[in-house]
């Protein structure tokens, strides 16, 4: 009888994994033919990778996904296993932690291994809109002395402040002097993968220009007054926010606390409980647990909603 050809299909790919020296080739070794039959699941993540600007092939990086959720499926699997041995629990105990836990940590590590490079391409683009209008008013400085398109994607590359357009431009150099690329179709690559809206509308704006023999510095300088305007509202909008936020935290957590500790001082003086709580049990919970804590999910709040 002849062995189940999916069976055999695994021990080649274990036996091409375990011939590997590093985690990628690893990766690919053993899930790489999935990720080349249902690739298409995973289309949108191609995507973010090429934005995020991660030094990964797309085969890999799902390859990597699926090694990683195998493997930490598989020792929460071997530490439920073991819990359930040493321990005296239940027969839906037992099932939670053989398999409910390792199902559990598996998802988890898929979800972040996932979303992952969407992160990293948000804080990317992040990063090249707040360095733009800065960036364009030193590339139309550039574009006044004359010098050639590509020599001012090279001298913007040499300054380091501008981050991830500096990045950008780097690449933009590489592939004409390196790669042999022309200028538009060096342009039009990086902008089709930058995250950044607005800087992939300046270098389309820019190959438009280059090809119709219009006047780069007047563009340039113009997407630049552009740029600096939007930058400038967006600074007052958050100054606004912040005034908000700042006028809710006197009100909310200065004042009424203030207020609240005041108030249950004078009743502790009278004595009496309330909700059969000693009035002075209510001060300490309000003093050393209540206002902490509701400070402490005001920052978090300000870290996720304040750029």
């Amino acid at each position: 009888m002849s062995k189940n050809p999916f069976n055999k299909s695994i021990l080649r790919r274990l036996k091409r994994a375990s011939q590997t020296d590093n985690v990628d080739a690893a990766a690919n070794a053993l899930f790489g033919p999935t990720v080349d039959k249902h690739g298409d699941q995973f289309e949108d993540l191609k995507e973010q990778l090429k934005k995020a600007d991660m030094d990964t092939l797309y085969r890999t990086y799902v390859s990597k996904i699926l090694l990683y959720t195998s493997l930490a499926a598989i020792l929460a699997f071997m530490g439920g296993l073991t819990f359930v041995l040493n321990q005296n629990v239940s027969l839906a105990e037992s099932l939670q932690y053989i398999i409910g836990v390792p199902i559990a940590v598996g998802v988890l590590v898929f979800a972040i291994l996932y979303f992952l490079p969407s992160q990293r391409a948000r804080k990317r683009q992040k990063k090249i809109d707040e360095s733009l209008p800065f960036a364009l008013n030193h590339l139309g400085a550039i574009a006044t002395s004359g010098i050639s398109p590509v020599a001012m994607f090279e001298l913007l590359d040499s300054f380091d402040e501008y981050g991830a357009i500096s990045e950008e431009a780097g690449e933009i150099s590489r592939r004409v002097n390196v790669f042999g690329e022309d200028l538009t179709t060096a342009l039009r690559q990086v902008a089709e993968k930058s995250p950044s809206e607005d800087w992939s509308e300046v270098l389309y704006g820019i190959v438009s220009t280059v090809e119709t023999g219009g006047s780069l510095k007047s563009y340039i300088q113009e997407k630049a007054d552009e740029a600096l305007f939007e930058y400038n509202m967006e600074r007052e909008k958050e100054i606004q926010k912040l005034s908000t936020y700042a006028s809710f935290y006197t009100a909310i957590l200065i004042a009424a606390p203030v207020f609240l500790v005041v108030v249950l001082a004078v009743m502790n003086l009278l004595g009496g409980t309330i909700g059969g709580f000693a009035i002075s049990d209510l001060m300490w919970l309000g003093v050393h647990v209540f206002i902490p804590v509701i400070n402490g999910l005001f920052v978090i709040f300000l870290a996720l909603t304040v750029d």
